[in-house]
């Protein structure tokens, strides 16, 4: 128990879905891999709840946000939206799986889905609620700036990003010429690919969400 970061994940069109059994079955997959390969920043393992939704309680340490946009990356043809609430759960929590889990974090994940069903636009694909006004304003203008930037990749610039997601690449500095060299472009091409698609601006973004949820929960315990 004790105050935590909750998150539900809320597939987008899912009626629209045709195989869902397939679709279940895949989602399901991706979630535990990444329960295995992100084992310091989960308190309760993401589990696949209903049909279209999943859920699981964070801490954010140095690779949260990483975590999501590789989530992201696995569910690609899964679109979904993303609700995080920090505060008291008041269940016992079960490290190996989040059903049955409740209290404040997940009420505040569930009004954040909400409000994102509401009011996305621009690109919008996630929302906090728990630390306060003024607090939660600041991480949602980070949340919606790195959506809105990632909203606008093509398809090429995305394929950049989840490439340097498999190489292990997530800080807005690192060796550009190694990572051209291996996936097989110049050191230019790729220079013009990340200046066109703010991918290191949307890297320091992301960066910086994580750091605020580190230092204010460190307030609110």
């Amino acid at each position: 128990m004790g105050k935590h970061f909750a998150v539900i994940g809320d597939l987008k069109g899912s009626r629209q879905i045709t195989n869902r059994a397939q679709a279940q079955r895949e989602i399901k997959q991706a979630l535990e891999d990444i329960n295995l390969a992100y084992p310091a920043c989960i308190v309760s393992k993401w589990t696949l709840t209903l049909g279209d939704e999943f859920q699981a309680l964070l801490t954010p340490e140095d690779g949260m946000m990483r975590m999501l946009d590789e989530l992201m990356m696995r569910l690609h043809q899964y679109p979904f939206r993303l609700g995080i609430g920090y505060g008291d759960i008041s269940t016992e929590i079960d490290p190996h799986l989040s059903i049955g889990a409740d209290g404040e974090g997940f009420w505040r994940a569930r009004a954040a889905i909400d409000y994102v069903h509401g009011n996305g636009t621009g690109g919008m694909t996630s929302h906090f609620i728990g630390f306060g006004n003024l607090k939660d304003d600041v991480v949602n203008a980070l949340l919606a700036s790195s959506d809105t930037i990632r909203d606008k990749w093509t398809a090429l610039q995305k394929e950049t990003f989840h490439l340097m997601l498999k190489q292990g690449i997530y800080a807005p500095q690192f060796e550009q010429h190694v990572f051209a060299e291996t996936i097989g472009i110049s050191q230019s091409s790729l220079t013009k690919r990340l200046n066109a698609s703010n991918i290191k601006q949307y890297i320091q973004l992301r960066k910086l969400i994580e750091t605020c949820f580190r230092e204010w929960r460190d307030e609110h315990q």
